[in-house]
């Protein structure tokens, strides 16, 4: 087994009256995506300060690569790079010298700097914008700059909070493609969302906080097979009669949720084989055309829902 390459071992965090992380254990593995999932106000942002040594815990170690973080912190910063959830860039620097600015923080010499921003330029796709003032470029361009600020010093480890917050779904989807590319290229990623239906595609492993304290820790499937009890019969049919359907499905008690997702009807039931069949038997007798009929695993959401009910 690889050793982990972030530790955080029985952290405590309190600030006035409120343990925003109570006690949390937690390794991160090499050369992944690490994802942390939770609600507003469950101590996500508070544990990315205190990994990267922006937060100093009340209590407890965090160790990056063997080396105690609040002991290493100037050294182990140089291996960080950080990506909050407001854009870190100056509105009034152009692309490039953003670039040239954030390097110099980290001390990097002008022959490195200049390397360093020719690779990343290419990566996030603004070599045609280096000359652009950062406040006249589009929203994702934006986002994919303050990413590019973060790399300049080519991290071992790149920390996001909430990286597609407030992104509609075309932007979100091209920052979660550029998230893998980054970890394709070596850097491990770890970053907090709410969106529970991203973290559950993009993240090898993930982490559920609430309320300050870890609650379980797996991969995605990992985690849906734990924690489900439930699979998802998503069928749509013609015309629709929807209502109908179900009422002559409501001797089945183990249908345990019903909802009524655009054009098609979402069943959650622990006994899907034999709802399935039964279905399709009413579907048959009311005469209504299957246009189409799916199982599936219970999504991430549901696990979380489960686990946070519990608590």
């Amino acid at each position: 087994m690889k050793t982990p390459l972030i530790e955080i071992k029985k952290v405590t965090k309190i600030f006035g009256r409120n343990t925003v992380l109570n006690d949390v254990d937690l390794n991160i593995p090499q050369n992944k995506i690490f994802g942390i999932i939770g609600e507003s106000g469950s101590g996500k942002t508070t544990l990315l300060k205190s990994i990267i040594g922006f937060v100093k815990p009340d209590s407890g170690i965090i160790t990056f690569e063997g080396r105690e973080v609040s002991r290493s912190m100037e050294t182990i910063r140089e291996r960080f790079g950080f990506a909050s959830q407001e854009n870190c860039f100056y509105p009034k620097l152009n692309v490039r010298e953003n670039l040239e600015f954030f390097g110099t923080l980290y001390g990097l010499s002008s022959k490195l700097i200049d390397s360093n921003i020719k690779k990343l330029l290419k990566f996030v796709e603004l070599e045609d914008a280096e000359k652009t003032l950062a406040e006249n470029l589009s929203s994702g361009m934006q986002r994919r700059l303050d990413i590019a600020c973060s790399l300049i010093n080519n991290p071992k480890v790149l920390i996001m909070d909430e990286p597609t917050q407030d992104l509609d779904p075309v932007l979100r989807k091209e920052i979660v493609n550029l998230i893998r590319k980054i970890n394709e290229n070596g850097t491990a990623v770890i970053l907090t969302s709410h969106l529970l239906f991203e973290a559950e595609v993009l993240c090898d492993e993930i982490a559920i906080l609430h309320q300050g304290k870890v609650l379980e820790v797996g991969t995605p499937e990992q985690l849906k097979n734990m924690y489900s009890k439930n699979q998802e019969i998503h069928f749509e049919t013609s015309p629709g009669r929807y209502d109908l359907i179900i009422k002559q499905l409501s001797d089945e008690k183990s249908i345990e949720r019903v909802e009524h997702k655009g054009n098609k009807v979402i069943l959650y039931t622990p006994k899907a084989e034999i709802v399935l069949k039964k279905l399709l038997i009413v579907i048959s007798k009311m005469g209504e055309e299957l246009i189409d009929v799916d199982l599936r695993k219970p999504s991430l959401n549901e696990v979380f829902e489960s686990l946070v009910s519990k608590k």
